[in-house]
């Protein structure tokens, strides 16, 4: 059996009888995806009005990380891409550009058809992507409606 990748993080699945005497090295990155996936930051320096954030199969990655810093002038609202749109993913997210981030997974995405998330420059954002396919996934703002203390915290 040949190796294969998990879904959302992209670790290697070591196949039967592969990687004799060389599985370790393997092992070791997939230990170093998982620490990026639970506390790795990175940031994003953007320079025009698309983005896409990869999760890559067995390589550390922007998408990988937990915590994604964007940075720069865009030009514009920037749309990012989240991929692969089969990929369950929460982000925490600091906008540092100048311009509102328009968060997608897959095509079809807007904030008109709760398929997008916006974050606002200079703004905050806690999000998850149900992975649920190119046409059909949806990014979901985790802190609309969060009450902190009795209080309802206002979405963005």
């Amino acid at each position: 059996m040949a190796s294969t990748y998990t879904t959302n993080l992209g670790i290697e699945k070591i196949g039967a009888g592969e990687q004799a005497g060389a599985w370790g090295n393997t092992t070791n990155n997939n230990f170093d995806l998982i620490d990026e996936a639970v506390n790795g930051v990175v940031t994003i320096a953007l320079s025009g009005t698309s983005k896409t954030v990869t999760t890559s199969n067995g390589s550390i990655s922007e998408g990988g990380r937990k915590v994604l810093i964007f940075t720069g002038s865009p030009g514009g609202d920037c749309t990012v891409t989240i991929s692969p749109p089969e990929a369950e993913k929460m982000y925490f997210i600091d906008n540092q550009a100048d311009q509102k981030l328009i968060i997608i997974q897959g095509t079809g995405g807007n904030v008109g058809n709760n398929r997008a998330v916006e974050i606002a420059a200079s703004s905050k954002g806690f999000i998850y992507a149900d992975g649920a396919g190119s046409s059909n996934a949806k990014v979901i703002d985790l802190l609309n409606g969060f009450s902190s203390g009795g209080t309802k915290v206002a979405s963005t």
